[in-house]
């Protein structure tokens, strides 16, 4: 009897709810739903290569001085092999001598790459170009100007790496001499 009592209790529900109506809901608009986006975007480049001070890319004819005037403590320096050229286009110190001498060689040689930094910027500047394209050019032209018995770098076996190689006494191939075979006269 339990039983029947609720089965006639679930069965007077489910008729309730069939007889009463939900109220409508409707699921579309009058009008499309409009969606408004704005954005910013703003786009900034660090370079952080560019110098602290600059004045000093105004300084180009003064670094060129200066160069010109370091040219041969430089030079001397190349030939006692204590610096070689690396690919961005400075020098590097290979071997420091002790003293006072070892200093004069870090002190020339960290003038002389802040005056080629200062130069290959103003350049890079000047033809709207990456720094790393006038850095390779430059690299490339001192490899090729670099005497026999300088330390320059080259391309390594893996892409992307560099090693020092010590340039070779330059050949320059023998003339060749123009073979002239005489004239035979056409009949």
């Amino acid at each position: 009897m339990h039983w029947h009592a609720e089965r006639l209790i679930l069965c007077s529900l489910a008729v309730a709810l069939v007889a009463c109506k939900l109220p409508e809901v409707p699921i579309t608009t009058p009008k499309p739903l409009e969606v408004n986006l704005n954005m910013r975007l703003d786009v900034y480049q660090y370079r952080g290569d560019e110098p602290q001070d600059k004045e000093a890319l105004k300084n180009a004819s003064e670094a060129t001085d200066r160069m010109r005037n370091r040219m041969q403590e430089i030079q001397t320096l190349k030939n006692n092999q204590l610096v070689s050229e690396d690919h961005r286009g400075l020098l590097q110190i290979r071997e420091v001598p002790s003293g006072e001498w070892g200093a004069q060689v870090k002190k020339a040689v960290a003038a002389e790459n802040e005056d080629r930094m200062l130069l290959m910027r103003k350049k890079a500047k000047e033809s709207n170009r990456p720094l790393f394209e006038i850095e390779d050019e430059q690299w490339r032209l001192r490899s090729e100007q670099a005497g026999t018995g300088e330390w320059i770098e080259v391309p390594g076996n893996t892409p992307g790496s560099f090693e020092l190689k010590r340039v070779e006494a330059k050949t320059t191939p023998p003339a060749i001499q123009p073979t002239t075979t005489p004239a035979t006269p056409k009949p």
